[in-house]
């Protein structure tokens, strides 16, 4: 409807236009009769209106000169350059224009005349002035020259030969008038018509002008509709909403957001979204910017913030996500903003409440670990005692040999638990340095090649000359290399054959362990890393394990900045794991593995053993008094300190988890006295994480050893 008003009337604005060319083409006919006349009536007033713009510019000239000799100020000379410029022009276009009028032409050359002279004089009194070094003489003898009159004098002379000009032409003009008007009552009619026909056409446009009006009414109507529509839309929807204006000021407030904010439209309407919007960082209480600020700044969408407290009227605090968004109208302008916010105080609790379940599921994993640890300890060191005592019968050697790798196995469980949960929760740090991967592979090889010999599989190793150096914590990579290896060992069959390979690739080492053991299904093969997956689920499996060992290898090597890659042809038909990391270039030698040296027996100590344990007490000091020790023992934290004043040892084995005094605090007590200060203070504990080891050593401790304890590396601390 609305176009079609508008085509109306541009149809009749044109057919107006159309009228008015008519009554033109009347007229210029009409007008040939007179155009003679008027011609002349015209130039007659172009020479009127070139006299006086002639003698404007010769007054601007002198005006110029006047207040520059006055002044001294330069910008005085500007109308003065310009009326100078402009006079030969005049002349020239007057000349023209009094060619068919001998007299005046005459009249026109006596002003001429005139006027070179007067604007000659006006240049010499310039010259002159600036000719002057002494500016205070030149000021005065340039008013002295401008209050003579001269210039006054030839400016009258110059007016009186104008004005005789005018007085000629105003003559002429009148005569010429009375022609014209003759000639132009003849047009009248013929216009008076053309008229009537115009003032048609501007009734029909004014109709249609208004009738416009009345739609573009309409249209605002409607557009107040579809406003009040959104209004009750905002209003209306479960978020809280705040729509802001292109300063930044609040126009709207649902009832969602009056109610979180507490702020009603009387005071929250017109003021900045900052007054009525405050969100602070839930950590560290700093100002956060609104979205409304950012959306105004950016013209985009801001997505949802983090962390966010919204602080209501009343003080009040809610947890909050939030975002905003610009507001365009049909021209594509920013004309506001809407800001959309809701209250997670239940998500934020739930987010707590897994983060508690998290730090509890952790405290459960080590104290599962510690109570593991304890009554593993004294199996391991009566197992190694059996093979101490020297038993004829085989037998019994072989009683102690599968104590202890069982024992051994059930460590490397709990470890391996243990560093799940603290790779996942991120309290794991890789101590980087530049690493040899030879020295990596040598020694995972020499950990995992005893279990391998006592299933009697093959292990083939093959590393290239030049596999290089890559930036790591070897200690973690020794750990990847060798859950791979452990893997492998585990799911083949005895007799198997197992290949380590690794080789440089451009910019990258690759690390493969290939194997002839049972293979891995198809459907289950992009699920082999994840935790707690295993190939053989059934009752009757024959490997062990909780399936984390492989997810320890990929979140370690990701750690690293690598990828691990898993390849089977099927059940039956073994299977091949991939480490791949960044290589860095660096063309130092590798260094060769080099077996550690027998270590000789070392010299007896006399040791004191502290546990409440009596199988952990009694087990470590039958296993050192086997190997030739003096060994002391006590159970709790009081009798330890009496025993070592008597005592006076070299060495003390203390148990952290004792009663009524703990550990660290016999250990603080022993740092205390002057003759301890020499004694060596082991920590034996079922706590292995960094966090403890660090507390030991605040505590006073110089070893920390996780239970259950490799009595290789007792003797070996012993002997150092």
């Amino acid at each position: 409807m609305r176009v079609t008003t508008t085509r109306g009337l541009a149809v009749a604005l044109g057919l107006l236009v159309a009228a008015l060319l008519v009554d033109a083409a009347a007229t210029i006919y009409n007008v040939r009769e007179i155009a003679t006349s008027v011609e002349w009536v015209s130039r007659t007033h172009e020479v009127l209106a070139s006299l006086e713009a002639a003698l404007s510019s010769l007054k601007d000239a002198e005006t110029g000169q006047r207040g520059y000799l006055l002044t001294g100020d330069p910008a005085y000379l500007e109308p003065y350059r310009d009326a100078v410029s402009r006079f030969p022009g005049q002349v020239a276009e007057l000349r023209q224009l009094t060619l068919d009028n001998p007299a005046q032409t005459a009249r026109l050359l006596r002003v001429e005349q005139l006027a070179g002279e007067r604007l000659a004089i006006l240049r010499r009194g310039i010259d002159l002035f600036e000719a002057e070094p002494d500016r205070a003489r030149a000021l005065s003898s340039s008013r002295q020259s401008v209050l003579s009159g001269e210039g006054k004098r030839a400016m009258d002379t110059i007016r009186s030969e104008v004005a005789q000009m005018q007085r000629a032409e105003r003559g002429l003009l009148q005569e010429r008038a009375a022609i014209s008007r003759a000639s132009a009552r003849t047009a009248l009619a013929t216009t008076l018509v053309a008229l009537a026909l115009g003032l048609g056409l501007v009734a029909r446009v004014i109709w249609l002008f208004a009738r416009n009006l009345a739609v573009r009414q309409r249209a605002a109507e409607v557009l107040h509709a579809e406003r009040e529509r959104f209004r009750t839309t905002l209003t209306s929807i479960g978020d809280a909403v705040v729509v802001t204006d292109t300063h930044g000021r609040v126009t709207l407030l649902n009832p969602v957001a009056k109610a979180l904010t507490r702020w009603d439209d009387g005071d929250a309407i017109g003021r900045p979204i900052e007054e009525v919007f405050r969100i602070v960082d839930e950590e560290t209480r700093d100002t956060v910017e609104s979205p409304v600020t950012r959306v105004l700044r950016d013209g985009a969408v801001v997505g949802l913030a983090n962390h966010t407290i919204l602080i209501g009227r009343d003080g009040h605090e809610i947890p909050i996500d939030d975002s905003g968004a610009p507001i365009h109208d049909g021209r594509g302008r920013l004309v506001g903003v809407v800001l959309v916010f809701r209250d997670i105080t239940e998500r934020r609790a739930g987010e707590r409440a897994l983060r508690d379940n998290d730090r509890r599921k952790d405290e459960f994993l080590a104290m599962l670990a510690h109570e593991l640890r304890n009554p593993l300890a004294p199996i391991r060191n009566a197992a190694h005692t059996l093979g101490l005592l020297g038993s004829p019968d085989d037998r019994v050697q072989w009683v102690s040999g599968v104590i202890e790798r069982q024992v051994g196995l059930m460590t490397r469980l709990v470890d391996d638990l243990l560093d799940v949960s603290r790779i996942t929760s991120g309290k794991i740090t890789l101590q980087r340095e530049p690493v040899a991967i030879a020295a990596v592979i040598a020694q995972a090889v020499e950990i995992a090649r005893p279990p391998a010999e006592s299933r009697k599989e093959t292990l083939e190793v093959d590393v290239a000359p030049d596999v290089g150096w890559v930036d790591g914590d070897q200690a973690r990579l020794v750990q990847a290399v060798g859950n791979l290896l452990d893997n492998a060992i585990k799911y083949t069959e005895e007799g198997g054959h197992i290949r380590l390979h690794a080789r440089a690739l451009a910019d990258e080492v690759a690390i493969a362990v290939r194997d002839t053991g049972v293979g891995i299904p198809a459907d289950l093969l992009p699920h082999v890393f994840d935790l707690f997956t295993q190939a053989d689920r059934s009752l009757e499996r024959r490997q062990g394990g909780l399936g984390i060992g492989l997810t320890l290898v990929r979140r370690l090597v990701e750690m690293h900045g690598g990828r691990v890659e898993a390849a089977s042809e099927g059940p039956g038909r073994g299977s091949e794991f991939t480490i791949r990391l960044p290589r860095l270039a660096l063309d130092a030698p590798v260094p060769a593995p080099t077996p550690a040296p027998d270590r000789p027996p070392g010299p007896a100590r006399r040791v004191l053993v502290v546990d409440d344990q009596p199988d952990s007490t009694d087990s470590l000091a039958l296993l050192l008094r086997l190997r030739g020790h003096e060994v002391r023992t006590a159970s709790d934290g009081s009798s330890a300190l009496e025993e070592f004043a008597r005592y006076r040892p070299e060495v003390v084995f203390l148990d952290l988890g004792l009663p009524g005094m703990s550990g660290y605090d016999v250990a603080r007590q022993l740092r205390a006295m002057p003759e301890a200060r020499d004694v060596r203070l082991v920590a034996l504990t079922g706590y292995g994480t960094e966090a403890d080891r660090e507390r030991t050593r605040a505590a006073g401790f110089d070893v920390h050893l996780a239970k259950p304890v490799d009595p290789h590396a007792v003797e070996s601390l012993l002997a150092s």
